[in-house]
């Protein structure tokens, strides 16, 4: 079936080099399409063997004129809706700033809108000494914490004693 619809092209000779040996491999093997090549060239043959008809005298010095007056016949399509509209707007005195205005109003209050509702602090914060004894308490839970840690070191150390001094030969280590 594809091939099919490539005869025409394949005949003319309008298909890419690989495409054109798909067809001629498909052909060599596929006896309808052989058949309906045949049937293409034969026709296509046949038409391009008939007469072609010179126009009438005059035909080429009055086709353009032709032309115009047809496409000038033929009613432009109409407006959109939005732009009949603007159209109207703008032909009525006074009315023509009305849509810059509008706009204008509009991003005006968005711009309002929402610098009023970023700048706007919560209601439900603490105050600001509230804040001060939180940050207060947390630093004195950090504070147990590496005292704490200090203790578990000196702990550590004690546990280890007798292995430091078996390390150190059994003498007592020197403070310095």
């Amino acid at each position: 079936e594809v091939v099919r619809q490539r005869l025409i092209a394949h005949h003319e000779g309008e298909l890419a080099t690989e495409e054109h040996l798909q067809v001629e491999a498909h052909l060599a093997t596929c006896e309808d399409c052989t058949r309906e090549a045949g049937l293409i060239r034969d026709a296509l043959g046949r038409v391009l063997a008939l007469p072609v008809p010179e126009p009438p005298a005059g035909f080429w010095e009055d086709f353009g004129a032709t032309v115009r007056r047809r496409i000038a016949a033929v009613p432009p399509p109409r407006p959109a809706a939005w732009a009949r509209v603007a159209a109207w707007l703008g032909r009525v005195p006074g009315l023509r700033p009305i849509p810059a205005l509008a706009a204008a109003t509009v991003l005006g209050l968005l711009l309002v809108i929402g610098l009023v509702r970023t700048h706007r602090a919560p209601r439900d914060l603490p105050p600001v000494e509230a804040l001060m004894v939180s940050e207060d308490l947390a630093i004195g839970q950090n504070l147990e914490v590496l005292q704490n840690l200090d203790l578990l070191e000196d702990v550590e150390v004690l546990e280890r004693l007798d292995l430091l001094r078996h390390l150190g030969g059994g003498r007592r280590p020197r403070l310095s």
